[in-house]
């Protein structure tokens, strides 16, 4: 009966649950990528002309799989933080395609304490988050720490999916899939319900530049991909300066 499909669920999920989310995660970040691959350029093109002709260090929190190596097209050293280890596999693959970035070996850590991984103050040029800030536990406690950590000027770069607008059919889908605390436990920890962009505009940046959009899926889309995508579709992007 239900009850025991549910069970079987729970089990699953609380026992197995990260593996199966980084499987699924670099599977989607592939695709996630081929959609958002202008908007990516367009995010980072900032962190690829800052301090030109030096190597600058950047710091990646949940870098999962390393899905934005790709778009770093410049010296740099490379840090990242990831609370899921299980990404490991995936983020190697990946980094061997980079030669022309030091990508160290991803570190255990969370975004809320990031002196735990050994991330230092004023210590990085460049912070970067893509999809992760739905997740953490205290978001604007992430945000102090990516302050502390950024050099004097030092720039977080982020782009996440957000609730959707009041009165839109979107956000009260993304309301009722917090019920229960049902798409945290199935997505390990992702929240549908976050207004990401007001939450930076109190954070505390010296300057602040983002903007809103509806992430762009294809009529030809995967079916998982097009269902996850719908979901998280509204979205923000922005850079926002130490």
């Amino acid at each position: 009966n239900l009850a025991i499909v549910f069970l079987i669920v729970n089990v699953i999920m609380t026992n197995f649950g990260k593996r199966i989310f980084a499987g699924f995660c670099s599977n989607f970040a592939s695709k996630y990528n081929d959609v958002s691959n202008s908007l990516k350029i367009e995010l980072f093109k900032d962190l690829n002309d800052m301090k030109k002709g030096e190597k600058i260090s950047i710091l990646e929190i949940g870098a999962g799989p390393g899905a934005n190596f790709k778009y770093f097209d410049r010296e740099a050293l490379v840090q990242t933080v990831e609370p899921n280890l299980h990404f490991a596999k995936y983020f190697d693959e990946n980094r061997s395609k980079f030669p022309k970035l030091d990508i160290k070996d991803i570190k255990e850590g969370f975004g809320e304490d990031l002196s735990v991984a050994g991330i230092a103050d004023e210590s990085v040029d460049a912070v970067v988050m893509t999809l992760v800030l739905c997740s953490v536990g205290d978001q604007l406690k992430c945000l102090e720490e990516i302050k502390r950590v950024l050099k004097p000027g030092g720039k977080f770069f982020y782009m996440e999916h957000i609730i959707g607008d009041e009165g839109s059919t979107i956000r009260t889908i993304h309301k009722l899939l917090m019920i229960g605390g049902f798409w945290p436990f199935m997505a390990d920890g992702c929240c549908t319900d976050r207004a990401t962009d007001k939450v930076m505009e109190t954070a505390g940046f010296g300057k602040l530049e983002q903007k809103k959009y509806d992430l762009p899926i294809s009529e030809d889309a995967a079916i998982p991909f097009k269902l996850c995508g719908g979901i998280v579709k509204p979205h923000l992007m922005g850079v926002a300066t130490k």
